[in-house]
């Protein structure tokens, strides 16, 4: 399903011109440098590319690369040790004299009989040019640095007087890719029919290695590979056993890559790496999703129209649902949408999850999500809480190293897509993060609103929460939450807001679940307290809390969404309370 997706996806794009897909034999590639030569096959310029194009590498469509072994070159695109059979680490020159005679004799027995200027003027530079005088030459001591490494990238060869590379001229193209045949006869090829496309055509032994999964490895990781014997069956070796066509793997590795390239299709959830796509062409699809998951926010800074109409259909969505879409003339209702999160896991790449819907589905999911969490943080409060947001309120905020539970991240895109019940995982360790820390956040107060709300509605349960602090419920666990929150600021105008602690940083962890053990102890304390208070306004409504309570005794103990309840009741309470502090102020 999410291979034949992803080539799907691919078909698409690569019939739309300026998409940027590779088309079939071929791939993208960076480059750092160009080689300028003369039909002589001297050495004219070094061009650096990231200079060009303000420090980023130059994108480039070249046929596949040739590359198979550990010492392996690939025409006309390469980098420094092959190309000059120079490196230098760290400031070190140093020569790869092995390296280059690879590429030397790679050059030399691919263009010997070319007719082309630039095929035979690469011809002549590989025949002509000396490794041993090479760091004596001008051009390349202008980009060595003695403080760094020199040379690191691909570099492509350009004529004096050109703006063609090389890897774009027909003929050297043509001899590229019909090398690129001629290295596969008398290999061990697997025909078979592809598990993706049905057809009967050559199987990939190895898939590629893609790159942009966060904390993946440095060379890459594969999403099909076998690299144990024990995931092999009836004599197949590798990812034979996938089934898996030459065509439908270079596709879908092809637009995978391109979209963990792409910051405009991938966010990051928890550990996994996000990318989403949808069965149309036109880019809003993607601009809508990422910013309602990633900025929902608005932004006075966009200047673009194109910008202020992607927020305006965002701003629509999130109050409106799939009613705001109607504004935007280029999204359809029925298009479908993916959105494929990817993790590393020992060498290869996990999918963490995988959803397919309809674009106004996916719409309808998310506004339902921010609305659940949403809840009042006071001025400084933020009206939508990233998903981000919720993980990290999991994980101790006093580390350095935020760690999330790496399963938490897939099981909450799941609840905010799929429109099912949060984990109760994300309940759990947001209270125990808040009795270990004694710090009610907003987004740690959204977790509890949230799950509740949610759990309540699939469940057809009617229960009041909203926003803001609920004066008339009478819900004991909400109430005693309220009438902590009070006991707290009836002891803060007592003794003054510059205790070194509150009753909070004390009790609230037993006060939410084993309320009976502490409440009696603290009403007596409050008494003194509101002795020293000027007026009887703390009075009143410590006395209006109470009267909600029903029967004559605290609960013994709350169970965890009671503590829940309890979180956010106090939190709700806070936020008036203060908010009154604030008026009295003006």
């Amino acid at each position: 399903m999410i291979l034949s997706a992803l080539c799907e996806y691919y078909d698409l794009l690569s019939k739309v011109e300026g998409s940027g897909i590779s088309p079939i034999g071929y791939q993208k590639v960076s480059a750092n440098y160009v080689a300028v030569i003369d039909e002589d096959g001297e050495l004219k310029d070094i061009i650096s590319l990231k200079e060009l194009n303000e420090g980023r590498p130059q994108s480039v469509i070249t046929p596949l690369s040739m590359k198979k072994s550990a010492i392996a070159a690939s025409p006309v695109c390469d980098n420094s040790e092959y190309i000059f059979g120079i490196k230098s680490k760290k400031g070190i020159k140093e020569l790869s004299e092995k390296k280059f005679e690879a590429a030397k004799a790679l050059h030399i027995d691919m263009f010997k009989d070319a007719d082309s200027k630039e095929a035979k003027a690469v011809y002549r530079f590989f025949e002509k040019w000396d490794i041993e005088s090479a760091w004596e030459n001008g051009h390349i001591l202008k980009h060595y640095s003695d403080k760094g490494d020199s040379f690191t990238g691909n570099i492509l060869f350009r004529l004096e007087g050109s703006r063609t590379y090389f890897h774009d001229v027909p003929e050297i193209a043509d001899i590229w890719k019909r090398c690129l045949d001629l290295s596969r006869d008398g290999t061990d090829m697997n025909v078979a029919q592809c598990s993706v496309t049905g057809e009967k055509e050559i199987l990939s032994r190895l898939h590629p290695k893609f790159s942009g999964i966060r904390d993946a490895s440095t060379m890459g990781a594969s999403l099909v590979c076998f690299n144990k014997d024990a995931d092999e069956s009836y004599g197949l070796k590798q990812s034979i056993n996938s089934a898996v066509g030459e065509t439908a793997a270079f596709k879908y590795s092809t637009v995978l890559q391109m979209m963990l390239s792409n910051p405009d299709q991938k966010l990051f959830i928890g550990d996994a790496t996000t990318v989403f796509w949808a069965e149309k062409a036109e880019s809003d699809y993607n601009d809508i999703f990422k910013a309602m998951l990633d900025s929902p926010e608005e932004s006075e800074d966009e200047s673009e129209t194109e910008d202020r109409q992607i927020r305006e259909t965002v701003k629509s969505i999130l109050k409106d649902g799939v009613k705001g879409v109607y504004n935007n003339a280029l999204i359809e209702k029925d298009a479908n949408f993916y959105v494929l999160g990817l993790s590393p896991n020992a060498g290869r790449t996990s999918v963490r999850f995988f959803y397919n819907s309809t674009f106004f589905t996916f719409c309808d999911k998310i506004k339902q999500h921010y609305d659940d969490i949403s809840i009042y943080g006071g001025i400084k409060g933020r009206e939508y809480i990233k998903a981000w947001s919720l993980l990290y309120a999991t994980a101790n905020s006093k580390s350095n190293d935020k760690k999330v539970n790496p399963l938490l991240g897939g099981a909450v895109t799941r609840a905010i897509l799929t429109g099912s019940q949060y984990p109760r995982i994300l309940l759990d360790q947001t209270i125990i993060r808040i009795k270990a820390e004694t710090e009610i956040t907003q987004p740690r107060a959204a977790i509890i609103k949230g799950f509740i709300v949610r759990k309540n509605r699939l469940s057809n349960k009617e229960e009041e929460i909203g926003m803001s602090l609920n004066e008339k419920t009478t819900n004991s666990a909400y109430v005693l939450g309220r009438t902590f929150s009070i006991l707290e600021m009836i002891q803060k105008n007592a003794l003054g807001d510059g205790i070194n602690a509150t009753i909070k940083d004390k009790y609230v962890a037993s006060a939410c679940s084993n309320p009976a053990l502490v409440f009696p102890n603290l009403l007596k304390l409050a008494q003194h307290h509101l002795a020293k208070i000027e007026g009887n306004y703390w009075n009143i409504k410590l006395a209006e809390c109470l009267s909600l309570l029903e029967g004559e005794s605290f609960p013994k103990t709350l169970n965890m969404e009671n503590q829940g309840r309890f979180i956010l009741g106090y939190y709700q309470q806070n936020q008036k309370n203060y908010e009154k502090r604030e008026k009295e102020s003006i």
